[in-house]
């Protein structure tokens, strides 16, 4: 890994876990927008740095979490979900990005229903929104931005 790609891998992990820590109220819980998930769009135009640099956000981000150890599992299942946004990214980063969606609103809905007994239903249902607004509409939004910028071509 160059000395860029490790720089760029500290900075979105301290930014990431900077914005989950600051936006702990609403980065927790059942009804959530993890505002720092508005990054994943990063995935795409950054590749594997990001990848790295995100997952490592959400573990440092999760030493907080009300849901206690069981959140810092998150960190390698975002790990998996970004991997396969970065894999998507030339066929749909769309789709990835979905994906990602469903797969951390069942993870967030689980570790709701084992920690506090919240129905896991109610919990996806609940968490859909916040986490769609944030991965899906922010992210790609983000990620749209980016690519039409000069950023893509550097």
């Amino acid at each position: 890994m160059e000395s860029r790609d490790l720089a760029l891998t500290g900075i979105l992990a301290a930014l990431y876990a900077g914005l989950v820590i600051f936006l702990a109220p609403i980065s927790f819980l059942g009804i959530q927008l993890r505002v720092a998930d508005i990054l994943t769009g990063l995935v795409p135009i950054f590749g594997l740095p990001a990848v790295f640099g995100l997952s490592l956000g959400v573990l440092i981000g999760n030493l907080v979490s009300p849901l206690g150890l069981i959140d810092l599992i998150s960190a390698v299942i975002t790990f998996v979900c970004l991997l396969n946004i970065y894999l998507l990214r030339n066929r749909s980063v769309l789709l990835g990005l979905v994906i990602y969606t469903v797969v951390i609103s069942l993870w967030i809905a689980f570790m709701l229903y084992y920690v506090f007994s919240i129905p896991f239903w109610i919990s996806f249902i609940e968490l859909l929104p916040g986490v769609s607004a944030a991965n899906i509409v922010g992210a790609y939004l983000l990620y749209l931005a980016l690519k039409k910028s000069e950023i893509q071509k550097k």
